[in-house]
């Protein structure tokens, strides 16, 4: 009787001597969700926008790409503005946008690189204090890359290049455009 009282003790004592199984953390690139966080400066058109054609903007995107996945997709809002002032006026120049469009992650390691491109929606104002403001809004075509690199399972670092082109836009009786080249940092989420 005490042979057989001491197998069930003897099972429990092996089984809390097993080495657990390894737990591997997943890298921000395995997670499905991201949300990144942008700031930078775009630079409008320098003949049509002076002196406020270099604007700090910063700007929200989520992107959502399962791992293993051909593509994903990203929708955003960014908005630039400045502030300067010449032969006595003040002058204020701002943008801001929504977009949607496919994103592409390369790689799967610490380091990674991605690619999206898809439709902007663009508002652009202008105004000069004591004369007046007009704005006007473009669909538009966008297109960016970056790298990025983890600091953390689920959070990350990187640096972004985009490109809007097609805008279309009549500001003060001039004809004009939004189009703009943007470099920021990313500063991101993954979950």
């Amino acid at each position: 009787m005490k042979f057989a009282a001491s197998i069930p003790l003897f099972a429990l004592a092996s089984c809390a001597a097993a080495p657990a199984p390894a737990v591997q953390e997943m890298t921000s690139a395995e997670r499905a969700n991201r949300v990144s966080l942008y700031v930078g400066e775009r630079s409008l058109d320098h003949h049509d926008y002076d002196p406020v054609d270099d604007q700090p903007t910063v700007g929200l995107e989520y992107v959502r790409e399962s791992p293993g996945s051909a593509v994903g997709f990203e929708v955003g809002a960014m908005g630039s503005r400045d502030n300067e002032h010449e032969s006595g006026f003040d002058i204020k120049g701002r943008t801001g946008e929504v977009y949607a469009g496919l994103h592409k992650s390369f790689g799967g390691d610490v380091v990674r690189g991605y690619f999206g491109a898809g439709v902007s929606y663009i508002q652009s104002k202008v105004e000069v204090e004591g004369v007046g403001d007009d704005d006007d809004t473009s669909l538009a075509g966008y297109v960016h890359g970056g790298i990025t690199a983890d600091l953390s399972t689920s959070m990350y670092l990187g640096l972004d290049l985009r490109f809007l082109f097609g805008s279309d836009m009549t500001i003060a009786g001039v004809d004009t455009d939004a189009d703009y080249g943007q470099l920021a940092l990313v500063l991101g989420f993954a979950f």
